[in-house]
């Protein structure tokens, strides 16, 4: 196992550099940082999706219209490649209509059979609910960009931005998944923008991210997915069916929401867990009744404008903030 596999990236608001960390340290000191900014204003920039490339010297940032490349060898310093997503932030058009605007909100590297990312093709998805394809792991030249909200909103029951996206193991489908969905996008890369399937019923309408894990099987490859409503969908077989494709199978898994569903790559063990933002209760039994009555009504009219990821705690309902390990 590579050294590589032992860190990970974080990114903190309240620290703008992006730190480098062993997750078997029992120290929580980072072992490296590197800088993103905005070289017209010196403003650290945030990154909204981060990435490593194989075998795991180098890692990929995306930010607004900019993806970023980073040499890990090279702490304390900043990015070694820079490649924009428009030609230029400060034209009228913002990109005069060339490429796609927006923060990017999701990467992944296509699969390459000798296990060298830098001759894969990097998918990329912004908020504003476009995707990117790019040459030589982000490093070449574009090959292709496209909307996908046409498609999302006739067929996958409209969503509000990318918020993960991946490949099949052969590299020809790319999967497209947006917050506040109920559908998972299946495109066939080798016509840009073409939209082979897509899969019905995930139940992920809800601003919080739920991952989307893919995994080859024997019928293909296969999307397992997590719902609002606890329960996890498996699509069997993704890209040999076109047009709308609902679940094989399911299991209720957890009582809140599902934010990330991770198989093994022997396919015999699978990893959830579960978890929403809640707010919790301040008031107590001894709290007078007229109080109560009165904010009744403004409890009521709150709790109706809230997202489904964002629930006031019901007295004697205890969160199912939990990570399971299944075995199939």
């Amino acid at each position: 196992m590579g050294i590589w596999r032992l860190i990970i990236l974080r990114v903190y608001n309240a620290f703008p550099p992006i730190r480098l960390c062993n997750i078997l340290s029992p120290s929580s000191a980072p072992q490296a940082s590197y800088n993103l900014i905005c070289p017209t204003t010196e403003k650290y920039l945030t990154p909204s999706s981060i990435l490593w490339t194989t075998p795991g010297t180098h890692f990929l940032t995306g930010t607004e219209c900019l993806i970023s490349h980073f040499d890990i060898s090279y702490p304390g310093s900043g990015p070694i490649t820079k490649l924009p997503t428009i030609p230029s932030k400060r034209h009228k058009m913002k990109g005069g209509g060339v490429g796609m605007r927006g923060i990017v909100s999701a990467l992944s590297l296509q699969s390459s059979p000798d296990g060298n990312s830098g001759s894969s093709m990097l998918a990329a998805g912004t908020w504003t609910r476009w995707v990117g394809l790019y040459d030589a792991a982000g490093l070449g030249g574009t090959v292709g960009t496209w909307d996908i909200s046409a498609a999302a909103d006739a067929e996958a029951d409209w969503g509000q931005g990318i918020s993960e996206l991946g490949w099949s193991a052969c590299g020809r489908y790319l999967w497209v998944v947006e917050r506040k969905s109920r559908g998972v996008l299946v495109y066939d890369v080798r016509v840009t923008g073409k939209l082979v399937s897509w899969l019905e019923g995930r139940e992920a309408e809800t601003n919080q991210r739920l991952g989307v894990s893919c995994f080859e099987g024997e019928k293909g490859m296969e999307i397992w997915a997590g719902g609002t409503d606890g329960v996890v969908r498996v699509w069997e077989g993704v890209g040999g069916t076109e047009g709308g494709v609902g679940c094989d199978w399911e299991w209720k898994a957890h009582n809140d929401p599902i934010g990330s569903t991770v198989l093994h790559p022997s396919g015999t063990v699978v990893a959830t867990c579960s978890g929403q933002r809640a707010e919790t209760n301040i008031n107590d039994d001894d709290t007078s009744t007229d109080s109560e009555e009165d904010s009744s009504d403004d409890e009521s009219a709150s709790d109706s404008q809230q997202s489904p990821s964002m629930i006031r705690k019901t007295k004697g309902r205890t969160p199912d903030n939990s990570l399971k390990v299944w075995s199939l």
